[in-house]
């Protein structure tokens, strides 16, 4: 009840003490009271009380309306703006209101407001435990950088289908927008930062990279109907944003043989520190790194791992075996929780030389104890902690002469970025164009042949499908065998892969191996 009016004994004033009188309120004193708080307040002709307009006493004059609602079997008021001032259309939009808050709470729905930031720094932390420390990063960098800018500020119950639809024009625009350029200003200023510049800041973004956003955002709106802040699920697709002769899936840059080569003998000498990488002020620390950058390029190239695989590669995750001709291979365990897609694998390597190249690296380092990380950096108190070598890689990239091109070997003849990542797509590449059998293929990279398909389709040699579907010499059937092996050819001949009439096509050659 409160103790609204005290008043004051003389003699205990003299004796500075305050002595509290309870005062009832009036009906009169209540509504002064009331009109103390709440200016230009109405009631609601059909809710009566328990639902009102007002205007907030320190608004203008003019301000917008908001409303307090009292809800049976909801503890406490629900007060929210309307953001109208005219008080007949804000009294029938928070009439409105009122029969959306009693359907959502005999629904088992929650009025209670929230903010989507507040909610999303729940939600990603419920998640970190599925999560790679990479993927969990990504996910986090991305709606600070994007989502949250656009929504983050906005009380959850109140987004629909209509406001999550205007995130693509919001998101195209970004980095033309005053937020995005100060953005690129403030990280030209930061310390520390990896670069300095907006070479990194794709203004126009891929396809594929609005088709990952969308994904998070879907999941974060998922996940609010989960937890009842939503009453429908609200769900946002990249076809939207782009046109649909813009939907290809974009190939990734690699290298090309040529450029390989140049790649590798600049790398060699830039470990050596010799010819034209030759510096008389290198220390041994720079000189260790140089090492390094050379190992995990090496590395990347023969196994295709991701980069967040091999920045926590650990000694444990390498052995060596002897194959059937006697030769050592070179296989490393990825670790479930170190993977994209938290399941664990074995690689191989397919260069017969990394073996020796990780053999001489371990002699340089430091740490090299079963557990220790492969690739590390050392923090100032001695702690070891996975290193990235992105810039390291970009910048060596561009000072390899090639052909006179201004950035060297970091952009491809069409203009495109080379990235740590390229090292993937030329492994698989390379592989692809060897005949390596695109299933097997799939499994040591950790996809899906959809993956392989989409990104490196072009790449499919015929000679691998004919190959494996032909090796059973059965007798019985092999009519439909040189029919399926026809269709694949053609498949691949036009560059579009369908997988489900290749998997159908090894079931029927498995089902009649003898």
């Amino acid at each position: 009840m409160g103790f609204p009016n005290l008043k004051l004994d003389e003699n205990a004033q003299k004796r500075h003490f305050l002595v509290p009188v309870l005062i009832l309120e009036t009906s009169s004193q209540k509504g002064a009271l009331m009109s103390a708080t709440y200016r230009d307040r109405q009631d609601s002709k059909i809710y009566g009380s328990r639902l009102i307009i007002f205007r907030r006493k320190d608004a203008q004059d003019n301000g917008s309306f908001s409303y307090r609602a009292k809800i049976e079997g909801h503890k406490g008021y629900i007060r929210r703006s309307i953001k109208e001032t005219d008080p007949d259309k804000a009294m029938v939009l928070a009439e409105q209101e009122y029969e959306n808050l009693r359907v959502r709470h005999k629904g088992g729905f929650s009025l209670t407001e929230i903010f989507v930031d507040k909610f999303f720094d729940a939600w990603i932390e419920t998640q970190k435990t599925r999560l790679t420390d990479s993927r969990y990063k990504w996910k986090t960098s991305v709606y600070e950088r994007y989502v949250s800018g656009f929504m983050g500020k906005r009380n959850l119950t109140d987004l629909n289908k209509s406001f999550v639809d205007g995130y693509w024009s919001y998101r195209l625009n970004f980095w033309n927008s005053k937020e995005g350029k100060e953005r690129i200003q403030l990280n030209e200023k930061r310390m520390g930062s990896k670069t300095k510049s907006s070479h990194n800041v794709a203004q126009k973004p891929s396809f594929a990279t609005l088709r990952a956003e969308a994904s998070l955002i879907n999941e974060i709106l998922r996940a609010a109907v989960d937890e009842g802040h939503l009453s429908r699920t609200i769900k946002i697709t990249a076809q939207d944003a782009v046109s649909k002769a813009d939907r290809m899936v974009q190939h990734r840059d690699t290298f090309t043989l040529e450029e390989w080569r140049v790649l590798t003998t600049n790398l060699y000498n830039y470990y050596l520190c010799r010819g034209r990488w030759k510096d008389t002020r290198i220390n041994s620390l720079h000189r260790f790194q140089r090492h390094m950058l050379r190992t995990y390029v090496l590395l990347a190239s023969s196994t295709g791992l991701r980069t967040g695989e091999i920045k926590n590669l650990r000694w444990s995750d390498f052995r060596i075996e002897i194959d059937d001709e006697g030769k050592s291979v070179l296989l490393v365990s990825v670790r479930g929780e170190t993977s994209k897609v938290r399941r664990g694998r074995t690689a191989v390597a397919h260069s017969e030389n990394i073996i020796g190249v990780l053999d001489e690296y371990k002699e340089a380092s430091q740490h090299t104890e079963t557990n220790d990380l492969v690739f590390y950096s050392i923090k100032s108190n001695g702690e070891t902690l996975p290193v990235d070598l992105s810039t390291n890689f970009k910048s060596f990239l561009k000072r390899c002469d090639y052909k006179g091109r201004e950035e060297g070997l970091r952009l491809s003849v069409d203009g495109k970025a080379r990235t740590l990542y390229s090292l993937r797509h030329f492994f698989a590449i390379q592989r692809l164009q060897q005949n390596v059998d695109i299933y097997q293929l799939a499994t040591t990279m950790g996809t899906g042949v959809t993956q392989i398909r989409n990104h490196y389709g072009r790449h499919i040699s015929g000679d691998a499908f004919i190959k494996e579907l032909t090796k059973y010499q059965s007798k019985s059937g092999q009519h439909a065998k040189n029919a399926a092996v026809r269709k694949l050819v053609d498949m691949v001949e036009s560059g579009v892969l369908n997988e489900e009439i290749a998997l159908d096509a090894f079931r029927q050659v498995a089902e009649r191996r003898e």
